[in-house]
């Protein structure tokens, strides 16, 4: 898939017409620069995905008639990887689901834990969806990740604690060499991830996620941001190697 990657909420059948507008169209355009007869690709960000041809652009470059010449749908990944962390400041919210979605994050939580000191705006769940749509259409991933609302991290482990999911929870006082074995082993199931606040998870979190099951892990002896510490969690699980490797 060398072509240019788009996205389309609905893919037509194979020898339909289908009407790519909006943002997609004018990036098609004024980005790529695509003429008729040009090849591009669809994705709904479910797994669905479609060779098309185009045919014409409308008036003022505003859509474009597309000719779908093959489709098909791709498998979902086979392990969830579950992200559930407190929100950096600022554009780091940007930073993080961009790479996050790359390293292969099925799912996102922002957490509110005791330490937080950052909650999501009124435009925040539009902005997150259209960062992971750029993260996928860049890195040529087909399933868009779940976005979830703000949840309190008392509820979110209440709700995943009878789960058979592995859960993991970012903790500097761990050595990271008790958690390597169990990082070289093959992913064997879905996994949650826990990464708490800037000023970290307190005792009380700690211990209620460990009665939960959670495991303990860390990427050594510095303090790493919310971000930086999420996304090289992700590339831990994503590699199947442990940070001692």
């Amino acid at each position: 898939m060398a072509e240019p990657l788009f996205f389309s909420k609905h893919l037509s059948e194979i020898g339909a017409t289908l009407i790519l507008s909006g943002d997609e169209a004018h990036h098609a355009l004024a980005a790529r620069r695509l003429q008729p007869d040009e090849i591009l690709w669809l994705f709904d960000g479910q797994g669905g995905v479609a060779q098309a041809r185009l045919q014409r652009i409308g008036k003022r470059g505003r859509e474009l008639e597309l000719r779908i010449e093959q489709k098909q749908q791709t498998p979902a990944p086979k392990y969830r990887v579950h992200l559930a962390c407190a929100l950096p400041k600022g554009d780091r919210q940007n930073v993080l689901l961009d790479m996050a979605t790359q390293l292969g994050m099925t799912h996102f939580t922002p957490l509110l834990c005791e330490r937080s000191v950052v909650k999501p705006g009124a435009a925040s769940m539009e902005r997150w969806q259209r960062i992971c749509l750029e993260a996928c259409k860049q890195s040529r991933r087909l399933h868009l990740p779940a976005i979830n609302n703000l949840t309190l991290l008392a509820e979110f482990i209440a709700h995943v604690a009878a789960s058979k999911n592995n859960l993991w929870i970012a903790h500097p006082e761990t050595t990271s060499v008790e958690s390597a074995p169990v990082l070289r082993q093959p992913l064997a199931n879905d996994i949650i991830i826990l990464v708490g606040p800037e000023g970290g998870f307190t005792a009380a979190e700690i211990e209620l996620a460990s009665n939960a099951g959670a495991k303990k892990i860390s990427l050594g002896s510095n303090i790493l941001r919310i971000e930086a510490a999420a996304v090289a969690l992700l590339a831990v699980f994503a590699f199947g190697r442990s940070p001692a490797d």
